[in-house]
């Protein structure tokens, strides 16, 4: 994020504990084990995922050597996004900087092999952006031979802004809520902050910290209900992160995404556009 406004910095591991703790001791099971960030710089990302059995992480892969492939594979991780994004080297540094393609696309192709067998769900990100729209998941399953293990699968993601509503290289503009209503994650920054939304980066709308607070604690407090208050009203200074994403009113609606990319689903299931063309042809 070259544009973070919160300290770089990775979570002190006494905190990792802490956090484990409370969450255990609530039931609360984590979905991703990062919040932006690269979670292979972490020193001991293999501990903490498994104080946290199951969960999931996603990599831009340039740091997921043969070392690094086996520390993850021996820990109780349940699921590995291999975010390669484009099968273009051209478009490849638009979308992730300071990626080199060739390096990715054969650690990819490395850790499938010594994964295969394994019970942990791999999976390799194709995202849809301006410049990728003409890519398909079956160009990408035919890249890295899918066919052959099964323990792999290319998924799609739509290239959301996350520092602008604006048109970009990458992606449309865009006006509304991601997420849909604001308060179905409870995402821990480095530091302890806790927002509840995981495209909230800088924490500019936190509901609590991890530091001081337990979950019961953040979760009793009148914040919530005060932040649920707001989003109603559409009180974007008292939520200027939500203000951001409902800036630009010119913009297509989130949901016009979120349909197209169901559509995208839908049609590796069935191929809709081939059965289409067989019936115009005929």
């Amino acid at each position: 994020m070259n544009k973070l406004q919160r300290p770089d910095t990775d979570m002190d591991w006494s905190l990792v504990e802490k956090i484990a703790a409370d969450f255990a001791a609530n039931g609360m099971v984590v979905s991703w084990l990062h919040e932006m960030g690269e979670p292979t710089l972490y020193p001991r990302l293999a501990e903490a995922v498994d104080l946290f059995p199951g969960c999931s992480v996603s990599t831009n892969a340039m740091k997921l050597d043969e070392e690094m492939g086996h520390k993850l594979l021996a820990s109780s991780l349940g699921r590995l996004r291999l975010c390669i994004d484009t099968l273009n080297p051209k478009v490849y540094p638009i979308v992730r900087r300071g990626g080199v393609f060739e390096k990715v696309a054969a650690r990819i192709r490395r850790f499938l092999e010594i994964s295969k067998g394994s019970s942990m769900r791999v999976e390799i990100q194709k995202m849809i952006t301006l410049q990728t729209a003409t890519e398909t998941v079956a160009q990408f399953e035919e890249f890295f031979d899918i066919a052959n293990y099964p323990q792999a699968i290319i998924i799609e993601k739509t290239c959301e802004g996350l520092d602008t509503t604006d048109e970009t290289e990458l992606h449309e503009s865009f006006y509304g809520c991601f997420q849909g209503y604001p308060f179905r994650w409870f995402v821990v920054l480095a530091d302890g902050t806790v927002t509840h939304c995981c495209y909230d980066a800088n924490g500019l709308q936190p509901i609590g910290d991890m530091k001081e607070q337990t979950v019961q604690e953040i979760l009793a407090s009148d914040v919530i209900p005060r932040y649920m208050d707001a989003f109603k009203k559409k009180d974007w200074q008292a939520l200027p992160r939500c203000g951001e994403c409902y800036s630009n009113a010119t913009g297509k609606k989130v949901v016009v995404d979120q349909i197209q990319q169901l559509g995208h689903k839908l049609d590796r299931i069935a191929p809709v556009k081939k059965i289409a063309r067989k019936i115009i042809n005929r």
